[in-house]
């Protein structure tokens, strides 16, 4: 008899999985879709590849699996039209760099082009974007008056290859977060091998001219000290706030 659970609600194990309030049910989790309540669509990545390609990125996106359905093949007709008031607004804005050749001074970025945000989303399918002060609180905020706006979607476990926004490429926060706790790791790494080697292997300095080794020693604890004062301000920025 199959059970349909939020995969939040259990921690599972080959045979058995434990719901939260500890109820164990006996069994093998089985494959199922994945359903997700979609507020923004990036073609960008898909886009990319195809350039890589050679390939025309526009027909790989409209033979794109998703764009099969046609609840989402309508909201990329609205979304080109869109993009095309804007590249008409940018050519009205800044002129042709080469008019003959069709090369117009600005054109919408890749970005524009090929994501549909969620203020997008919004806009197609109730003809209103959402105010300055409600994009600052982003798409949970007025859940109902946007919820028709945000479609859901089954989506087959073959057609997933990644299941995570907790990646630099595609989420600014991460980016900074790996980019500052990585080279703060590289600096921690490069001061413990430096304080390693004054402990182990200094014995010969220390005989020639213990001062010369007193000296290395107290810059490479200053510089332990400094790492340390830097992840004092890191950890309640990254962590807690």
């Amino acid at each position: 008899m199959p059970f349909v659970f939020k995969r939040s609600w259990i921690r599972e194990s080959e045979e058995s999985a434990r719901l939260k309030d500890d109820t164990i049910l006996r069994g093998k989790l089985q494959e199922c879709p994945l359903v997700m309540g979609v507020d923004a669509i990036d073609f960008r990545y898909m886009a990319q590849k195809a350039e890589a390609a050679g390939k025309e990125p526009m027909s790989v996106i409209a033979n794109s699996w998703l764009l099969q359905k046609p609840e989402y093949k309508e909201l990329w007709k609205q979304h080109l039209e869109s993009v095309e008031k804007l590249e008409q607004k940018l050519i009205d804005s800044h002129g042709w760099k080469d008019e003959a050749r069709g090369i117009a001074n600005r054109v919408p970025t890749d970005t524009e082009r090929y994501r549909i945000g969620w203020k997008d989303l919004v806009e197609y399918k109730t003809g209103e974007r959402p105010s300055m002060v409600q994009g600052f609180a982003g798409p949970s905020h007025k859940k109902e008056e946007f919820a028709k706006a945000f479609p859901e979607l089954e989506i087959p476990n073959e057609k997933i290859s990644l299941q995570s926004k907790f990646t630099p490429k595609w989420n600014t926060y991460y980016a900074i977060y790996f980019t500052l706790t990585g080279l703060h790791g590289l600096h921690v790494i490069g001061g413990a091998i430096v304080l390693a080697y004054y402990l182990f292997f200094s014995k010969g300095l220390y005989l020639r001219n213990p001062e010369w080794l007193a000296n290395r020693v107290e810059v490479g604890g200053l510089f332990w000290h400094f790492v340390d004062l830097v992840w004092i301000f890191l950890f309640p920025i990254l962590y807690l706030m």
